[in-house]
């Protein structure tokens, strides 16, 4: 897919904000660690309930807030894959983030070099707004997952707040989360069945499994 005008700026504002992304919205004053939400994030990985052996795809992982999370439940056996199409997004991450089980892909979420159903997990975290073409991008992430996989949308701000915070930014600005109809027949074209829908203050998830 040949990116806009718009798909240019939005991948240059993360590639020029990669080195401090991490700092800027996950540093925890008190620790000094990127541990700020960590009990927000606890509850999203919970959800997807990764198991030790299981091979996740972090889609839209930038510098990779979830990934000590992630490679915590994860086992030798099992694999994480770190992918965002931002150059500099996935540089920051690999200088951050080693292990023999961790692999990093700079490719477009419609493009992901995986094989079909590969992965028992997928997460989208603080990404799925960006995606320009929604029905595209799950078309792609549900051809890497495995029948039966789950795969988990999740922000740490409800869509009106999510809609407001882009406001700022006007690479970002269009960039929203779909409503709940919306997100029924997204998830219903892709193969998914929506098991959990979630949009209070301070926390958004969508969890939807694929039937295969």
């Amino acid at each position: 897919m040949e990116m806009t005008q718009q798909d240019i700026e939005r991948k240059r504002f993360f590639n020029k904000r990669a080195e401090n992304w991490l700092d800027k919205f996950y540093k925890n004053p008190e620790t000094g660690n990127h541990d700020r939400y960590s009990e927000k994030i606890e509850r999203i990985i919970k959800s997807l309930d990764p198991a030790p052996h299981h091979r996740v795809l972090d889609a839209g992982c930038g510098s990779g807030v979830l990934a000590p999370y992630l490679l915590k439940r994860l086992s030798p056996e099992g694999r994480l894959y770190e992918l965002d199409y931002a150059e500099e997004m996935i540089k920051v991450n690999q200088a951050l983030h080693k292990g023999e089980n961790i692999s990093f892909i700079c490719s477009p979420v419609t493009n992901i070099p995986l094989g079909d159903n590969h992965c028992d997990r997928v997460i989208c975290f603080a990404c799925f707004p960006h995606f320009p073409d929604k029905a595209l991008a799950l078309e792609s992430l549900v051809r890497v997952l495995k029948p039966g996989g789950l795969l988990v949308i999740a922000h740490l701000m409800s869509s009106s707040e999510l809609s407001n915070h882009h406001r700022t930014e006007s690479a970002v600005s269009n960039d929203r989360l779909p409503d709940k109809n919306e997100m029924e027949e997204l998830f219903d074209n892709a193969g998914l069945t929506m098991e959990r829908f979630v949009d209070t203050p301070g926390f958004h998830t969508i969890q939807g499994r694929y039937s295969g």
